[in-house]
């Protein structure tokens, strides 16, 4: 690109030579710029000292080699992805959230780093980042590409924070569009399900699980000495919420109260969760709490086997041990109690999804 036309009043100065007149009090000052650096020193008022600096260092500069555009690109900083993340993963660590959510964007984060690592954090682009939620998405995965999008647009709203990045390549990509698939849960299957539960353990979670509302890992890891004053005290592991939930707590679509549910969790073996074991199972021993995955796996087993007896068919996406969190919401709702306390939700849109049956329920016309 040709230099642009120096203005009228610098043509008779050498190149990188500049006046300016003070209006103020009719003095001219002269300044060099240096085409290298882009940096402006000033030469006072005398135009032919400043002529002769100008000069001497224009020819300084013609005897200098200029460093080419690739010595430039090579010698400039290269700053990692991979270096960055490690500083937004301490600094995330510090907020002090619940450890479910930190473990979540733990593994998020080194899914990322797998990705961008070796990339200068500069130079990751608008068109690579769209193309990785993208291949999630077509995958099957839209809620996890939303999410990752979200976590990748507050990565790099932090590193332009930092000065590592001027802008966000995040912003004008779009979220991925969520199709609801995991059906939900009746009250009617709720029932069928329990029937063919053969574990008196999965009976029992079965039973917290609707009337408590709280999540499967929650209902791992309640106690015994959480039963305080006549409530159970349950600290949410995701949001850190913390509930007291009164012991007579009742539904009475199933005649289940959450005090006789406890008192039944009591057997012969001497254990600190409400749900374990009950003899060695593997490498569990009597009084062992249960293990998620175990706990699901179970569910899904007596749910398939309720299905083949009912004729049921659930299609590719069948109700899960977290859908009795939502089922709970409905039925505490439909009994008069405040589903989002239940849940311990901060926000009723979020609740309100919880509530929304997906068609699977018919709706009463009086």
């Amino acid at each position: 690109m040709a230099a642009r036309p120096r203005k009228t009043g610098s043509k008779d100065l050498p190149p990188n030579l500049y006046r300016k007149l003070d209006t103020r009090n009719g003095v001219t000052y002269y300044s060099y710029r240096d085409p290298v650096s882009g940096r402006t020193f000033g030469l006072g008022t005398d135009k032919q000292a400043a002529i002769m600096e100008a000069h001497t260092q224009n020819l300084d500069l013609m005897g200098r080699a200029l460093p080419s555009l690739a010595e430039r690109i090579a010698s400039a900083p290269r700053r990692p992805f991979a270096s960055w993340i490690e500083q937004y993963q301490k600094d995330y660590e510090k907020k002090g959230l619940a450890p479910s959510s930190v473990r979540n964007v733990r593994m998020r984060l080194a899914n990322l780093v797998k990705r961008f690592g070796d990339q200068d954090i500069g130079e990751i682009s608008t068109f690579a980042v769209a193309s990785y939620l993208k291949e999630m998405a077509e995958a099957g995965k839209a809620q996890m590409a939303r999410a990752m999008r979200s976590l990748l647009r507050d990565v790099f709203n932090e590193a332009i924070a930092a000065g590592w990045r001027k802008d966000n390549p995040v912003d004008v990509t779009k979220a991925a569009r969520v199709t609801i698939q995991r059906q939900r849960l009746t009250l009617e299957t709720w029932r069928l399900i329990y029937e063919e539960a053969r574990q008196p353990w999965l009976k029992r979670a079965m039973e917290l699980a609707v009337l408590t509302g709280q999540r499967r890992d929650d209902l791992a890891r309640m106690q015994f000495r959480d039963v305080v004053d006549g409530a159970l005290q349950v600290e949410q592991s995701k949001t850190g919420m913390r509930l007291r939930l009164s012991t007579e707590i009742r539904l009475e679509c199933l005649g289940l109260e959450l005090g006789e549910v406890i008192r039944s969790c009591r057997d012969r073996v001497l254990a600190k969760t409400l749900i374990h074991h009950s003899k060695r199972v593997s490498a569990a021993k009597p009084g062992d709490p249960l293990m998620l995955d175990t706990l699901s796996k179970a569910f899904a087993e007596a749910r398939d086997r309720a299905a083949a007896k009912a004729g049921i068919t659930f299609g590719d996406s069948p109700p899960t041990f977290h859908e009795q969190r939502s089922l709970a919401a409905r039925l505490h709702e439909a009994e008069g109690r405040s589903a989002q306390a239940l849940l311990g939700h901060k926000s009723s849109k979020t609740t309100a999804i919880y509530r929304d049956s997906r068609g699977a329920e018919w709706v009463s016309v009086a």
